[in-house]
């Protein structure tokens, strides 16, 4: 027979799951909405001890150190995206003149290419292109269909410049807002709870505060690793501008399905074009190696860090590898956070009971 019991113990958590689900659905559909405002408030929380150093060192007003905290973050936060685009422009325009000067290195083989793809066109029986004439008119329709997807892309972002500029704006001043009202806005909040709720929140935010910066860290510690594992295979294979690459790799890291294959794949190719078997094969081998090492130390290191089992973690990204979707990881790691500071603050009951708890509970029967 069932336990019923057992089921009766769990329906917190069932409840838990439902509402954060849709909380997160809710979330990710609004976000486009949201953003520059839900921004504004977390920075308008990081700047908070600069505001409480401006009043308490300076003897600042609360809109003054508002506007200072408001100002010094937006100077950080544009400085770097600054430096980034500068960087970024750099590195075109140097990746621009190798291209042109080693564009008479990479005709001959390129030429090369296309002299034996039609020499294969050309014994290729008139026939088969009579009776398949549909599917090659089909997949010159999906190629078109990918150049039109590409230049509508495009075409997006440039259109949405404004809307972007806009979206700065609100963020700035949503941030000013937020961070002058801060107190009151928890003062409000909290007046809605009893003492013992309001304990158990500032708690969960304690514990969430904590456990959210281990998980980034351990995050950050996986491409670091990647980083270094690509600065030895690109120093070890004599790959031009070895560092810039690997910490390009690196970035691209975050990206899901392919990862540092971003960066793997065409360079690997170009080798290729150029003629360069052994670099080609070697550089195809080390993203391989790469991204298995990253999927067995990746479930250990954040599982780890916050303490939760490996499989949990294992499983999370695996679906998210499955599904395409780096936003499912996000719902599975935030899962798995939430779920832990609950039961760490005794708030959600643990899906499995103790080993002393389900021996009292046969004692007691």
């Amino acid at each position: 027979m069932i336990d019923k019991q057992k089921f009766i113990r769990l329906k917190p958590l069932f409840m838990f799951f439902v509402v954060y689900t849709s909380v997160f659905i809710l979330f990710s559909l609004t976000l486009k909405f949201t953003f520059p405002f839900l921004a504004g408030f977390l920075l308008a929380l990081m700047v908070q001890p600069v505001i409480c150093f401006l009043k308490s060192r300076f003897k600042c007003r609360q809109n003054t150190a508002a506007i200072i905290s408001t100002f010094i973050v937006f100077i950080i936060v544009f400085g770097i995206l600054f430096l980034l685009g500068m960087w970024l422009i750099y590195e075109i325009n140097n990746l621009i003149n190798n291209l042109t000067s080693d564009i008479s290195m990479l005709a001959k083989p390129i030429n090369s290419f296309l002299n034996h793809i039609g020499e294969y066109i050309n014994k290729i029986n008139p026939q088969y292109i009579e009776q398949n004439q549909q599917e090659l008119l089909k997949i010159a329709q999906s190629g078109a269909g990918i150049i039109t997807t590409i230049l509508s892309s495009v075409l997006s972002f440039l259109t949405s410049i404004p809307a972007i500029f806009t979206m700065f704006i609100v963020m700035i001043f949503s941030t000013y807002f937020f961070s002058k009202d801060m107190s009151s806005i928890k003062s409000h909040i909290l007046s809605f709870f009893s003492q013992n709720t309001v304990f158990n929140i500032r708690s969960a935010s304690h514990h969430g505060m904590s456990l959210s910066g281990k998980y980034i860290c351990s995050y950050l510690l996986i491409y670091f690793i990647t980083f270094l594992e690509t600065l030895v295979v690109f120093f070890a294979l004599g790959i031009p501008y070895p560092l810039v690459l690997s910490i390009i790799t690196g970035i691209a890291d975050i990206l899901p399905v392919l990862g540092p294959g971003t960066i793997y794949i065409p360079l690997s190719f170009y080798y290729l074009i150029v003629g360069n078997i052994f670099k080609f094969a070697a550089l195809l081998i080390g993203w391989i190696l790469i991204t298995a090492i990253r999927q067995i130390i990746e479930p250990k290191i954040v599982s780890s860090s916050i303490n939760i089992h490996p499989l949990t973690m294992l499983a999370a990204i695996y679906f998210s590898l499955v599904a395409k979707s780096f936003l499912l990881l996000i719902y599975f790691s935030l899962l798995l956070i939430c779920y832990k500071i609950l039961t760490q603050i005794n708030v959600l009951p643990t899906i499995f009971e103790s080993h002393s708890k389900v021996a009292d509970n046969i004692n007691s029967n």
